[in-house]
């Protein structure tokens, strides 16, 4: 027991330390700029050197290499100036501190959490399905909120009862409850309907043993379990377009019921003008665009656009490479040679660093 306390206390030492440490700086290896807190303004560098700065003065803006404030040149970043220690886990706080990798406590336990940087230090973040319910912590996110009793889908949310918590929902422990939980339904002692009828007995309502269609087939013209010629559950809820999913359900012109879903054929009067925009059915019935739903695919989408594949990429990416393979390869907010955009460089000085999609600049001196 003394054993178990003291490596708890040594790991609650480490969480404390965790963020002093990630606060630390060292004037040997970062490199952050600092300047007046309103920045300068921004203008293409080849465009001119001047910009207003609302006094009816103009101030001359020239390249620079030096990074602006809040920024920092790494040696573990392939970029200048593209670092952000108050958010960079790799990075935090100070160049190549990483925010370190959490698995067990110092007695064995799942921390079930992940260490971020958060405005320059490390900070425990739970892992999805996991909290902190206990506020200790070297136990870390202890709260399995997914099945955890005392802490069924949120922290403090007790289960009551038998009920026991599944997938973050308080349902009842005793098979065959009916209605309320321990009301087990004793077994059912009336004569089986008709095989063609799709129907059985089981809890309705809360009711034992209660006449009941089987699973995917419906009642739909209400003979059942009144009439004894009916024809019982006779409508398939999976491939019954009339009634798909549930009764009355209609799928519209042209489409079929597929596992209780209304859809559209490819080659189907509704499907027209889909095969334009279709990544599935692109141009053709069957013909799906490269990297449609590929993992590697990174940093984009494939799209369908008017019949032809074609990829879009997301904010401040870019497929500068020409390479259809990897996707949307380049970040265009802090790479020099594809600033803002592919092929835009910044090179009015040796060394200007690409921040923010835009090429740094600094106030060059003096009024026009």
């Amino acid at each position: 027991m003394t054993n178990r306390f003291a490596a708890s206390a040594l790991l609650v030492t480490m969480v404390s330390t965790l963020a002093f440490a990630c606060g630390l700086s060292s004037s040997n290896d970062v490199v952050i700029a600092t300047r007046d807190a309103s920045p300068p303004s921004f203008v293409d560098p080849d465009a001119g050197v001047s910009a207003p700065d609302g006094s009816g003065a103009t101030t001359a803006l020239c390249a620079t290499n030096e990074c602006p404030a809040g920024r920092a040149t790494c040696p573990n970043n392939p970029f200048p100036c593209a670092v952000d220690p108050s958010t960079d886990d790799d990075n935090c706080g100070v160049c190549g501190h990483h925010c370190p990798d959490l698995d067990l406590t110092a007695h064995g336990d799942m921390l079930h959490a992940d260490a971020h940087c958060v405005k320059g230090a490390c900070q425990l973040v739970c892992k999805s399905g996991f909290a902190d319910c206990n506020g200790f912590a070297e136990d870390g996110c202890e709260g399995d909120l997914s099945q955890d009793k005392q802490n069924c889908g949120a922290c403090g949310v007790v289960c009551p009862g038998a009920d026991v918590c599944f997938m973050g929902e308080c349902v009842c422990s005793i098979e065959g409850s009916c209605g309320t939980c321990g009301n087990v339904c004793p077994r059912n002692t009336q004569p089986p309907f008709p095989r063609d009828w799709h129907a059985t007995y089981g809890c309705v309502d809360g009711q034992c043993n209660a006449p009941t269609c089987m699973v995917t087939w419906g009642d739909c013209n209400g003979d059942f379990p009144t009439d004894p010629g009916g024809d019982g559950c006779e409508a398939n809820l999976d491939n019954d377009r009339n009634n798909c999913s549930q009764c009355g359900r209609v799928c519209a012109a042209g489409e079929i019921c597929r596992r209780g879903i209304c859809e559209c054929p490819c080659g189907a009067p509704c499907f027209q003008g889909r095969i334009n925009t279709d990544v599935e059915n692109c141009g053709g019935c069957g013909f799906r665009c490269p990297g449609a739903g590929d993992p590697k695919m990174v940093n984009g989408v494939p799209i369908c656009d008017e019949g032809v594949c074609d990829f879009r990429c997301d904010a401040h990416w870019a497929d500068c490479d020409g390479d259809d393979q990897n996707g949307c390869e380049t970040n265009v907010t802090n790479d020099p040679l594809n600033c803002g955009g592919c092929n835009v460089r910044c090179r009015g000085v040796d060394g200007q660093a690409c921040v923010d999609g835009e090429c740094t600049m600094k106030e060059c001196g003096g009024v026009q």
